[in-house]
């Protein structure tokens, strides 16, 4: 019976944990304006996501949508995010549009939070510790703000969330025997790798994870965990690979175009090295530069050949061979950079507060000036924003610490955020982009605080027996 009391309670809460951050989710994302976003005047590439969305069900090969252009014959991202958002256009008004879609993200993120809540109870094999990790994803403020934005963070993280969460319970079933009646554990297998197939064609850069994964079943079937392991890796990548393929069919029949998932990978090496890379025009002139004598051009026809990957490789060589210490400086601090930098302050004002405050620090630390700080657009948000952040860092780190005897279900995980901060070593690197590792750190949190909690508990039994 007490057993069965503390289920109801661990439900009732994260119930009351989940409906709590949805309403925040909402409140916030129909506070913020929606025809802007079709303008590119918020900033972001919101406006080039809905001109391509509105473009793929055209039916034109090209074209310009708001004085955007839409090529969907040389389509360069991955697809998924742009077929979401082209789909509320095809039925509804801009102003619905944008809401429609807002709700929709509200809803992944929320449940990316449950999602967060089962891969930690999966891994310290503790209700308690996925409770906080459900917690702080919920109440995370640039979690709360991100679904706003028509961006492929949020989805692109709940299909991430949603198969390390089937992969772990697979694995976890491989171990100690399925936790989940209603769930196989193969069925479990075969729909992360359909859930990693989304997550791929909704950001690129997550591509080669799943051939980590079949390397960690390899892992597993060394020490004597998992029987049959390459059957299992074989349906893992079969799974992920058809997933994959249906954008690489897509334009070869449409277009006779060879693409798996995005063009943009060799862009993206390329913004790692160039140290003057910034808004799209001056990137364009910077790889127009020297291109058969030109400088910089208007680019209609000749970024053709600017964006082709000879040209990348050819611009990279330079920069690399040029001054190889000087690119490694620049991907260490850019990346460095990235991770320790929250992702989501920039909407609630361009000032930094913790530039403001080293310089309160270092200069006359007056009052004055302390309430000048403390005055800073959004202050409070955005400090709330850093402490989750910090909190995921610190404690993330020591729930990886304290996993590691669990090994088995807690290094796919942490293999993610290891994977996605390798890879961003060489690609461009931005908060934004480091940013889905937010859940992993997160997690790990989760179970970091919920064992310090349960030690302090023991510990003040034990003084109180004594």
């Amino acid at each position: 019976m007490t057993q069965l009391s503390a289920e109801t309670r661990h439900t009732w809460l994260l119930t009351l944990i989940l409906l709590i951050g949805m309403i925040l989710r909402v409140a916030y994302a129909l506070e913020q304006p929606t025809l802007l976003q079709f303008t590119g005047a918020e900033g972001g590439d919101s406006a080039g996501y809905l001109a391509n969305g509105a473009g793929f069900f055209s039916g034109k090969e090209h074209g310009r949508i708001r004085g955007f252009p839409f090529y969907n014959s040389n389509l360069k991202p991955a697809p998924l995010y742009i077929v979401f958002v082209g789909m509320f256009q095809v039925f509804l008004p801009d102003h619905e549009t944008i809401i429609a879609i807002r709700l929709v993200q509200c809803l992944a993120s929320i449940a990316t939070a449950y999602l967060a809540y089962r891969m930690a109870a999966t891994i310290a094999r503790s209700a308690s510790a996925g409770i906080v990790a459900a917690a702080l994803m919920a109440f995370h403020p640039a979690l709360i703000a991100e679904p706003a934005n028509i961006a492929t963070e949020t989805l692109y993280i709940f299909f991430l969330a949603a198969g390390l969460w089937l992969y772990l319970e697979f694995v976890a079933a491989q171990a100690n025997g399925p936790r989940l009646p209603w769930l196989k554990p193969v069925g479990a297998l075969a729909l992360s790798a359909a859930m990693f197939g989304l997550a791929t064609l909704t950001r690129g850069v997550f591509a080669l994870f799943p051939i980590v994964l079949a390397l960690h079943l390899l892992w597993l079937g060394r020490h004597q965990v998992l029987r049959n392991w390459r059957m299992h890796s074989l349906l893992l990548l079969v799974v992920y690979a058809a997933m994959v393929s249906t954008w690489t069919i897509h334009n070869l029949l449409n277009w006779n175009r060879m693409v798996i998932v995005s063009d943009q990978m060799m862009a993206a090496l390329w913004r790692g090295a160039e140290s003057n890379d910034g808004s799209p025009a001056h990137n364009d002139a910077l790889l127009l530069d020297g291109l058969d004598g030109r400088g910089s051009v208007s680019c209609e026809v000749d970024c053709i050949s600017a964006h082709s990957t000879e040209n990348y490789i050819s611009k990279i060589d330079a920069i690399v061979s040029a001054d190889p210490a000087g690119y490694l400086a620049l991907r260490f601090n850019e990346l460095s950079y990235a991770i320790l930098q929250p992702h989501g302050t920039n909407p609630f004002g361009d000032t930094s507060i913790m530039e403001a405050g080293r310089k309160w620090i270092s200069d006359d630390r007056s009052l004055e000036t302390l309430e000048q700080v403390l005055r800073i657009e959004g202050f409070a948000i955005k400090l709330a924003t850093w402490i989750f952040h910090y909190v995921g860092i610190g404690f993330g780190l020591l729930g990886m610490l304290w996993t590691r005897k669990r090994w088995v279900t807690a290094t796919p995980l942490a293999g993610f955020a290891l994977y996605t901060i390798a890879i961003h070593f060489f690609l461009l690197a931005l908060p934004r982009y480091l940013f889905p590792i937010e859940i992993v750190w997160l997690v790990f949190a989760g179970i970091a605080l919920a064992e310090l909690h349960e030690r302090w508990g023991r510990r003040r039994s034990a003084v109180g027996s004594g």
